[in-house]
């Protein structure tokens, strides 16, 4: 398997994950021209693209995807509550209902779709199996459920939200009410939040960790990977056995290959 993530944060996020012939976009929430000028010099095409996975229906997660659908007439495998709170002119030729923990083929990839905790009726992660090899895929989300532990753990990869750095979102200017909503079970996961998670969940099969969906006013890539190292030390891992990277929003990842 392989893997760019173009961008992530705020503003818009989008991910590229291949197994075989099969190309998965995750969320278009950057606009069609960004995303194709992100791929140049990259192995990735979006006319490659084998189907869309749509997380749900933030506009960060979906404002690109009226021009993906209407070039490239690709199937659209989302839940219907998300389809359902799509804008009006994002036509789908082709729609793939999918639902929280039931298994679904695509192409070279099984799928295991998971609720996430975040302020939509419905919020997915993704777990993608292929070729011996497991990711996963979480961001958007306040808390991980301890149901979902054991299908999270010893992935090779982890793409994983790390959004925000307490102290600064709390010393921010942002109006209170929206700090709390950050903060809650149904917002975002600080960067200890996600180290703590991923210190539970790493395995000896784990090799590439993104922390993801960043915040630009709210956090920075030294704090995110500081704190990664300080919690993972206090749990007797030592950060060094990880390829570990912070997601950018403005600029696209390197290509993860596993």
């Amino acid at each position: 398997m392989e893997s760019i993530v173009l961008g992530s944060g705020s503003k818009g996020n989008a991910t590229l994950i291949r197994s075989g012939r099969t190309t998965l976009l995750i969320d278009a929430g950057l606009s069609y021209r960004a995303m194709k000028r992100r791929l140049a010099g990259s192995p990735f095409s979006l006319t490659d693209v084998t189907a869309v996975l749509v997380t749900h229906e933030h506009t960060d997660h979906t404002k690109g995807l009226r021009m993906v659908m209407k070039e490239h007439r690709v199937p659209l495998y989302t839940a219907e509550s998300v389809l359902a709170a799509l804008p009006a002119d994002v036509e789908v030729d082709e729609f793939v209902p999918i639902e929280p923990h039931v298994h679904q083929s695509v192409g070279d990839f099984e799928i295991y779709p998971v609720p996430l905790s975040h302020d939509t009726e419905t919020t997915l992660g993704f777990v993608f199996f292929s070729e011996g090899k497991k990711v996963v895929y979480a961001t958007d989300t306040g808390f991980i459920d301890e149901k979902l532990h054991p299908v999270f753990q010893n992935a090779d990869a982890y793409i994983l939200e790390a959004n925000y750095d307490v102290t600064m979102l709390f010393t921010s200017e942002r109006p209170y009410a929206l700090k709390r909503r950050i903060d809650s079970v149904r917002g975002h996961l600080s960067n200890s939040d996600s180290a703590y998670y991923l210190s539970r969940f790493v395995g000896d099969k784990t090799r590439v960790i993104v922390l993801a969906h960043p915040s630009e006013e709210c956090n920075t890539p030294e704090r995110a990977l500081a704190t990664f190292r300080e919690v993972f030390l206090s749990y007797d891992l030592s950060p060094a056995d990880y390829e570990v990277h912070v997601a950018r929003q403005h600029e696209p990842s390197k290509l993860f290959r596993l």
